[in-house]
């Protein structure tokens, strides 16, 4: 870790009432008093910690920048786990520009993105799944999002590998004794292996939540495809319940990708209308429909739409058939229901899409809850969305390879492999669930995690 201190701005860019800047690490007091003088006249270091005072901030040249609340928080009782200085001065962007230029001219480094909450995990304040829920705080899109970054932040999953790692030692320790003494010793007790699998069942179930857990932190890109003048662009106003989308009789007037957020139950939505899949001469529609399809191919929902006074061709089956072999989640809907003659038969719709089909009219709002409930049942699958679930791909990877390293372990000592073997299983998924909460993790896993972070966080 770096003995260096550090300052960063730790509110967003604009203008506002207050901003905060923050200076850490072991000279941050002297540091900031080079620049920070309490209206008393007293130095910064005269400051008892936790204690709020009314002070002026100065550049090098002595003049004054402007007049700010300042307070000290002594290591390692601080965020950061060092001393932390912050300076709660006039919420404009030049101003605070200037606090910070005048904390750097006193011997601050400028942090990177995260430094801050780094420094906390470093300095054992909080662990990296606890480091990952503060970015999921900050950026939680609805309710449900926050509740669950929430439990994170406040060690819920942390609490729980903690406690598998308890259990699963246990039982290495008791085949590490059976490979020890193995004539006093009953190898592989029943016990350790009624532990390991119990351990391994909760792991199971958590890893069943990960889509959940993913979709609360980074959302569910659903995105609309189908021929042109299918109705993809109406669909999309009425599930905005937004006139966003340009709508008209005229085929390909959607030409780029229109994106819009939105909620649907409990789940953050990203929403994609895209152009009609067709072939055209059209240079600019072209460009369109290879946007749609790219966008199609990285969605994690496709929703595919047609007209059902126009029927399923050739072309449609092939694609529905074409992303339902590549395991992808798709949705057929058929919409304009409320018109007439309608050509689709709901065996029609079930045969080319497996049974994943909704009949819909953006006019009358027909159908649109059940689009909302079939592409959020995807992940939700059906269960409590206030059920812990992982926050990120990097906690659902660590929880993949513990899960898979108990399933082998058992699968090994059932076959009648030697302890031996069942010990490596066991290490594997020990140094899995090490990584989870950081205790074992690598340089580079660090600067994936934080990178995320903005500046002065």
């Amino acid at each position: 870790m770096r003995e260096d201190t550090i300052a960063a701005i730790a509110t967003p860019p604009g203008t506002g009432g207050i901003s905060i800047v923050r200076v850490s690490g072991p000279d941050a007091v002297s540091v900031a008093g080079k620049a920070v003088k309490l209206k008393s006249g007293a130095a910064l270091s005269s400051l008892k910690p936790w204690t709020v005072r009314l002070a002026s901030v100065a550049d090098k040249d002595g003049a004054q920048i402007d007049e700010a609340l300042v307070f000290i928080m002594k290591a390692p009782r601080s965020y950061t786990g060092e001393d932390l200085v912050e300076v709660q001065c006039h919420g404009g962007s030049l101003v605070s520009q200037k606090v910070l230029a005048a904390l750097l001219e006193g011997g601050a480094r400028h942090a990177e993105p995260g430094e801050f909450t780094r420094r906390a995990f470093l300095n054992e304040r909080i662990t990296l799944e606890e480091a990952e829920a503060v970015l999921d705080v900050v950026e939680a899109p609805t309710e449900y999002a926050l509740s669950q970054a929430g439990r994170r932040l406040r060690g819920e999953l942390g609490d729980k590998v903690r406690r598998w790692e308890g259990t699963l030692y246990s039982a290495l320790a008791a085949f590490q004794a059976g490979i020890d003494f193995p004539e006093d010793v009953d190898h592989g007790s029943c016990r350790a292996i009624e532990e390991m699998a119990a351990v391994h069942k909760e792991v199971a179930g958590l890893l069943d939540r990960a889509p959940l857990g993913l979709a609360l932190t980074s959302g569910i890109e659903v995105c609309l495809v189908g021929p042109p003048n299918a109705g993809k662009s109406s669909l999309f106003n009425a599930l905005l319940a937004a006139d966003r989308a340009i709508v008209t009789e005229v085929p390909g007037t959607t030409r780029d990708i229109l994106r819009e957020r939105t909620e649907w139950n409990g789940l953050p939505v990203l929403l994609l209308d895209t152009a009609g899949l067709r072939e055209t001469s059209d240079i600019v529609e072209t460009i369109g429909v290879e946007r749609a399809e790219r966008a199609a191919s990285e969605s994690e929902v496709i929703v595919y739409v047609v007209d059902s006074t126009v029927g399923l061709t050739g072309g449609d089956k092939e694609w529905i058939k074409k992303w339902l072999k590549q395991g992808r989640r798709v949705l057929l809907v058929a919409s304009k229901i409320d018109a007439t003659p309608r050509r689709l038969t709901e065996g029609e719709l079930s045969e080319a899409a497996g049974g994943s089909y909704v009949m819909a009219s953006a006019k009358t709002g027909a159908g649109l809850e059940e689009i909302r409930k079939r592409v959020t049942g995807w992940f939700s699958r059906g269960g409590d969305l206030d059920l812990l679930a992982p926050g990120s791909a990097r906690q659902v990877d660590c929880l993949r390879r513990a899960s898979s390293s108990l399933g082998e372990a058992l699968s090994r000592h059932a076959e009648g492999w030697t302890e031996d073997v069942v010990v490596m299983c066991l290490e594997e998924a020990l140094k899995a669930l090490a990584e989870l909460t950081g205790k074992n993790v690598t340089e580079e896993t660090l600067e994936q995690v934080f990178s995320r972070f903005c500046i002065g966080k």
